[in-house]
């Protein structure tokens, strides 16, 4: 998936779901942040081909196991955090999950143990930058829209205004 129904599909899940205002901007972090980490990892490879040849070998391996991105989420949710940390927390740990569930969507699918590149999971429904993908994406924006328009607007309003909590 690209990074915008990444980053649209977690914020409108997180509005849905209620959480925390102050989490929003960690939400859209943490819904591409498994993408980032494979990337600055590769980055380490050197020349700019090599550099792309490591991202192909590492993408949707071990940072896209959902155990670490559960794990950040239940944290969150349980350890004695101030209400700054468990929103950044929680919203990190909610845009991860995010992020590997619509991985889930395309045939590359993602690992269903956190070291393996052969058992993976997938449902095969639409392929990264695919018209299937931009369907897709249009669904949650006008689902969300429709079930949340003033709600929407209100936390935009109350972002606007330096209201995080």
């Amino acid at each position: 998936m690209k990074w915008i129904t990444h980053q649209a599909t977690a914020v409108a899940a997180a509005l849905t779901l209620h959480l925390p205002a102050g989490g929003l901007l960690a939400v859209c972090a943490g819904a591409v942040l498994p993408d980032v980490l494979d990337q600055r990892m590769a980055g380490l490879a050197g020349s700019a081909r090599g550099r792309q040849q490591a991202f192909n070998r590492i993408h949707r391996g071990t940072t896209h196991w959902f155990g670490w991105w559960a794990a950040v989420f239940a944290g969150a949710l349980l350890l004695p955090l101030t209400p700054a940390a468990r929103a950044a927390a929680t919203g990190l740990g909610f845009g991860g999950l995010s992020h590997v569930i619509l991985d889930m969507l395309t045939p590359q699918g993602v690992p269903l143990q956190p070291f393996s590149r052969t058992c993976r999971f997938s449902f095969n429904l639409c392929s990264t930058g695919s018209f299937g993908e931009y369907c897709f994406l249009a669904g949650v924006v006008a689902a969300t829209w429709f079930f949340l328009g003033t709600d929407v607007l209100r936390v935009v309003r109350r972002l606007g205004q330096g209201v995080f909590f």
